[in-house]
């Protein structure tokens, strides 16, 4: 995995500490997921969960999500982590801090039952920790479709 293609231009924000950026991805409670599609690309917040190197969506059956995958698995992606605006006496002096992570990846539609009970046990785990992820009523887990993305660059940035 890359952790850079061009230089950022405020170096001294970068985040670059793989344990850093898994800090992002544990905080973070939404992936805008970046599919190619015409004439622009099709960008959608989801509920995701992150491993190393991996992270993992879940959708309906059948849809526009799955169709662009389906057409070209090369994605990219997004999430920010403690986000919150500062306030300042004028509009141009006002600022975001937080820390954010940007990437791009390869999509596949998982098939076998044991990619997709561990691909929905590691999204349970991201928003309830502790939680008995196994415990799926078999027609929720029919309903769903899951998809992996291999982390195939990443970096990170902190705002503000």
């Amino acid at each position: 995995m890359s952790l850079t293609r061009h230089p950022m231009r405020r170096a001294e924000r970068e985040i670059t500490r793989p344990e850093d950026l898994a800090e992002v991805f544990r905080e973070a409670e939404v992936l805008f997921l970046a599919l190619q599609d015409d004439p622009a690309p099709y960008v959608i917040p989801l509920s995701f969960g992150w491993e190393p190197g991996r992270l993992y969506v879940h959708t309906a059956r059948e849809g526009r999500k799955l169709d662009l995958v389906r057409r070209n698995p090369a994605v990219g992606f997004s999430a920010c982590a403690g986000q919150q605006v500062v306030a300042a006496e004028t509009a141009c002096d006002l600022s975001v801090q937080g820390r954010s992570v940007v990437g791009a990846g390869r999509a596949r539609i998982l098939e076998q039952e044991a990619e997709r009970r561990h691909a929905m046990d590691v999204i349970v785990r991201h928003y309830a920790p502790g939680a008995l992820e196994t415990a799926y009523r078999p027609a929720s887990l029919a309903r769903a479709d899951l998809i992996e993305i291999s982390i195939e660059s990443l970096r990170g940035k902190r705002m503000g």
